[in-house]
Parts: C-alpha cells; sequence; structure tokens
C-alpha cells in the first residue's frame, strides 16, 4: 500500500515542481515526494525524522478549514516557527477525510491548472487509504474480539484468523502491551504510531487501540530464543517518535490462539507494574514478574488488608525522614547487600547503616528477621501500588 502511495506522490512532485507529502487526517505523514533540503523548512524537516506533526501544525491548519474543506485549501506561514506556507488538498473517499496532500508553495506559485493533477490523483490515494482503513478496522476489531470477547466470540475470531492464515500453523501467540507512564497523556499520540511500517513487528502481527494503550499480538516462532518478544519491545521503544514515555508489558507466550487473551491479561498487568515499580521497567516481561504478579493482581480492596501495618508507620514518618523507605526498597530489591545500596543511591554506606537502623527503631522491625524482612519489602511495593492508584 505505502510503494502505491509513495509512486503517486513521486509523480505529483514530479509533475507540480513543489515538494509534497501524504499525511493521515492528523497531519501525521505516510510517504514523501523527493526534495533539495534547501527547499523544506523545519515543521517538513521534523516529520520526515518523527512522522509526527507537532498539536500546534494541526492546530493552525484547522484554523483555515481543511477539515471541511472541498478543495485545495492554502495555509499561510509561520515563519516565527519554521513554518512555509502550503496548499492542503483535501483526500476523501465518499464522505470519509482519509489523509491530505500537503505541497509547499513558498512563492504562491500554485494555481488551480498546477494544482489539477494533485486533484486528480486525490481521488485514487483516497480510495487506497481508505481500502487500508478498512483493513485495520477489521484487524482491530477481530483482535479485540479475540482478547476482550466472550468465550463463544474469541473462538468465532480464533476460527476467522486461522482460515485467513494470519498466523503460522503450530506458533505460539503473545501479547505486548504499551501503555504512556503518564496516563493523562492518553492513547491518542499512539494511533498514528501503532500503524506504522514497524521493522521490528513479525509478519501478520494484529494491532489495537485499549482505552489505556495499544495492543500487539504476535507469533513467536517455536524456535525463538526465550527474550524474543522482549527484543521486539525494546526495538519498539528505540525507534524515532515523539510518544510520551512508554513502558510495555509482555503476555505470557500461548500454544492456542483460542487462549490469547490470557497473555493480553497478564501483557496489561506486567504494563500496569512496570509503571508502579519503575525497577521492573520499561519492558516488563509477565514471565519474570516473580512474586510480584501476586500483588499487581491484588483487587484494590484488599491491597491495605494486606500490608502489615508498621510499614504504615514508616509511611506516617516519611515528611521528617525523607528517604527511608526509599533506602530500605533499595536495601530490600539489592539482596540487603549495603554496598550495592549505596552505590544506587549515590550515597555512603554509613548513611545506609543510619538510615536503616532509624527506619527498623521507627516501625519496629528486625532487618535480621527473614519474616520482618518479607513484610516490609512486600508492604513497601504494596504501598507503592496503592499510591499508584490514588494518582
Amino acid at each position: 500500500m505505502l510503494q502505491e502511495l509513495q509512486d503517486v506522490i513521486n509523480g505529483i512532485s514530479a509533475e507540480v515542481g513543489v515538494p509534497t507529502s501524504l499525511t493521515d487526517t492528523r497531519l501525521n505523514s505516510l510517504v514523501f515526494g523527493p526534495h533539495d533540503d534547501a527547499e523544506i523548512d523545519s515543521v517538513r524537516r521534523q516529520a520526515l525524522l518523527l512522522r509526527s506533526t507537532p498539536e500546534w501544525v494541526r492546530e493552525w491548519f484547522g484554523r483555515y478549514g481543511i477539515d471541511t474543506a472541498a478543495g485545495p485549501v492554502r495555509i499561510p506561514a509561520e515563519p516565527e516557527r519554521g513554518l512555509a506556507s502550503r496548499v492542503v488538498v483535501p483526500v476523501r473517499w465518499g464522505s470519509t477525510t482519509c489523509g491530505y496532500i500537503c505541497l509547499l508553495d513558498v512563492r504562491h506559485e500554485l494555481d488551480e491548472t498546477r494544482l489539477g493533477p494533485v486533484m486528480e490523483a486525490a481521488g485514487e490515494v483516497g480510495r487506497v487509504l481508505y481500502m487500508d482503513l478498512q483493513a485495520r478496522h477489521s484487524d482491530a476489531d477481530l483482535l479485540g474480539d479475540l482478547v476482550r470477547g466472550s468465550a463463544a466470540v474469541r473462538g468465532k475470531a480464533a476460527a476467522r484468523l486461522s482460515e485467513q492464515g494470519r498466523f503460522p500453523v503450530g506458533w505460539p501467540v503473545a501479547a505486548l502491551f504499551l501503555r504512556p507512564v503518564d496516563g493523562a497523556a492518553g492513547t491518542d499520540p499512539l494511533e498514528h504510531w501503532l500503524w506504522r511500517d514497524h521493522g521490528a513487528l513479525p509478519r501478520g502481527s494484529l494491532r489495537c487501540l485499549d482505552a489505556e494503550g495499544a495492543v500487539i499480538l504476535a507469533a513467536v516462532p517455536p524456535t525463538a530464543e526465550p527474550a524474543y518478544t522482549e527484543r521486539i519491545a525494546d526495538q519498539l521503544l528505540a525507534g524515532d517518535h515523539d510518544l510520551p514515555e512508554l513502558v510495555v508489558g509482555i503476555g505470557d507466550a500461548q500454544s492456542d490462539l483460542h487462549d490469547a487473551h490470557l497473555s493480553y491479561e497478564h501483557a496489561q498487568l506486567a504494563a500496569r507494574a512496570a509503571r508502579v515499580w519503575p525497577e521492573t521497567g520499561p519492558v516488563c516481561s509477565w514471565d519474570r514478574l516473580g512474586a510480584l504478579r501476586v500483588l499487581i493482581g491484588t483487587p484494590e480492596h484488599l491491597l491495605r488488608d494486606l500490608m502489615d501495618p508498621r510499614v504504615l508507620l514508616l509511611r506516617e514518618a516519611q515528611p521528617s525522614n525523607a528517604n527511608l523507605i526509599d533506602t530500605l526498597e533499595t536495601y530490600l530489591d539489592s539482596g540487603c547487600d549495603n554496598q550495592t545500596t549505596a552505590a544506587r543511591l549515590h550515597v555512603h554506606r554509613g548513611t545506609v547503616y543510619y538510615r536503616l537502623e532509624k527506619a527498623a527503631s521507627l516501625c519496629g522491625m528486625d532487618l535480621g528477621d527473614g519474616l520482618d524482612r518479607l513484610a516490609l519489602h512486600l508492604g513497601i511495593k504494596l504501598l507503592r501500588l496503592i499510591e499508584s492508584k490514588a494518582a
């Protein structure tokens, strides 16, 4: 699909003689025509690097009615922000707006005659984008049914995917769940990025947006190394993008497509764990979460009941005894090794000893007692979980 669109945009660039690009409805770039670097502005240069458009550009274009325009719209320059003037041609199929063809027009040379070929091409581009949009919606609906539907709905989705040959026969599948660290960021920024041509994703992978993030279901080769899906997640996070900070939860691979919902549920929980306990992320695999599985899956109304009340004594003392909980948590995470704790906190070992003694005194626990250490460790992890839910 992208190669077909690339050929069309290349043809427009050659015929009209100005730098041309095709965007989606949020003005995120899909393909670019050829250009000399000296011909483009900083907004297009950023779009080339990140394949996305700043919010202020969307607002600026929106002022001139591109959402409802029936024909080309001239967008004036904004020199202070590095935006040259453009002509934007809406791309539609029927009544559906599928994207925009954007042409740099610094010298205001694009008249109705020169825009004629662009208008002709817009119809074909609209058809291609509309068909791709329908295919995406179909894939997203199938994945949603497969991981969130009832048993009967999941069965129908699995049968349809098997008929389509989307996943190699006999290969396990695993879910990846991507969500912003800042829950207030929402999922809108993920939408364009999710449907990009990610070389890291195995062929046939399914994608959809969720209320809290993005879901990817990928086939796992039977001979793959244990860290196969973690490498996929690392590559996704390493790519060029202007997304908010993300964490990725990875569910355990399921041998039967009918059980993909289990991997999805575990991936969601693992992503939540990576937000609550940064030491487990930014890529957190359910298989490696260990005892924290029990905590992250505990119903919210039971969390405080599970916590040793002596941990709350530390929480109450925190304002006047800063760093005690952080020091205790790092100490316990480090296997009760003072030297490692001091290195991680960038303090002297004597400072660690002092803080540990003070913490033990405040909460009445014996750090030499294994059960007390366990109660403290679980209690602090529960405290982080409760605080994250409150936030």
